[in-house]
């Protein structure tokens, strides 16, 4: 199995250095290994970048990185739920038995931009699969087929995932930012595209933010055990998404801000 210091990506491992100074001293225990998912490069940049990260890996590789002591795994996972549960199975079977935690970070639409702004940031209190089930012209049934997606720890998943982002910070040794929205999160493969669309969402599942990838990386931490930690920050309002409705910049610079605090009070485990 690569080790922690070494970039994993389609084509393998190839070496990575790291600075002294973030190295985990002399006789002190190296705390479990943290695997960090976001969809994009630019993500990845705007999150990373100002920490000094190396550059981004292909999409569904990582790359190495040490930080305050703790040692982890960057991911690209691409865009999506398929693309983001290809990544977490494939970082799972190579690292599975280092990992200590998964955490998805990145951008996501904000159902009621009064309760969730742009560039405010978002923990998923729970993920939402509405494509899973049986689909008819009145919705969505995910308790339709009759049978869960999976069982993680004996708890049957249909097509909601209930999470605990205080919980998961707090077990990864990490600090959950104050200014964090707790709220249930959506994740689709194709976003909302109208209105209408948008409020079916955020009626049904008292939806706080719409993304591409959480489910997925959240169902992957279950099955295999781990704490699940999904941070996003608020680029543009669900829906018709007019131009005046978006602040990438914004949901970009507030990513890097909330990933650095997480940072900021972090556990050395010793």
């Amino acid at each position: 199995m690569p080790s922690a210091n070494e970039t994993t990506g389609p084509g393998g491992p190839a070496p990575e250095g790291r600075s002294g100074r973030d190295a985990v001293p002399p006789g002190r225990r190296s705390p479990p290994l943290l695997l960090f998912c976001l969809a994009t490069a630019r993500e990845y940049a705007a999150a990373f970048g100002p920490l000094g990260a190396p550059a981004a890996p292909e999409p569904g590789g990582a790359v190495a990185w040490t930080r305050g002591g703790r040692e982890t795994l960057l991911c690209v996972t691409g865009v999506g739920p398929v693309a983001a549960a290809l990544a977490a199975g494939r970082m799972l079977g190579v690292h599975g038995g280092a990992l200590g935690g998964i955490v998805n970070c990145g951008i996501a639409g904000s159902y009621d931009t009064a309760a969730a702004p742009l560039a405010s940031l978002v923990a998923a209190s729970c993920e939402a699969l509405p494509e899973y089930g049986i689909r008819t012209g009145a919705g969505t049934d995910g308790a339709g087929l009759g049978f869960p997606q999976l069982s993680p720890g004996g708890s049957p998943v249909r097509d909601l995932l209930p999470l605990d982002p205080a919980g998961a910070a707090a077990a990864m040794g990490l600090r959950l930012p104050e200014d964090a929205l707790c709220g249930p999160c959506v994740t689709v493969a194709g976003v909302s595209g109208d209105d209408a669309r948008a409020l079916v969402l955020a009626r049904k599942y008292r939806a706080v933010a719409e993304s591409m990838e959480g489910f997925s990386l959240g169902l992957a931490a279950a099955a295999a055990g781990l704490p699940f930690l999904e941070l996003r920050t608020v680029s543009n309002q669900v829906g018709r998404r007019p131009p005046d409705a978006w602040d990438l910049p914004g949901a970009l610079a507030a990513l890097g801000r909330a990933v650095a605090f997480l940072f900021s009070g972090a556990s050395r485990h010793a």
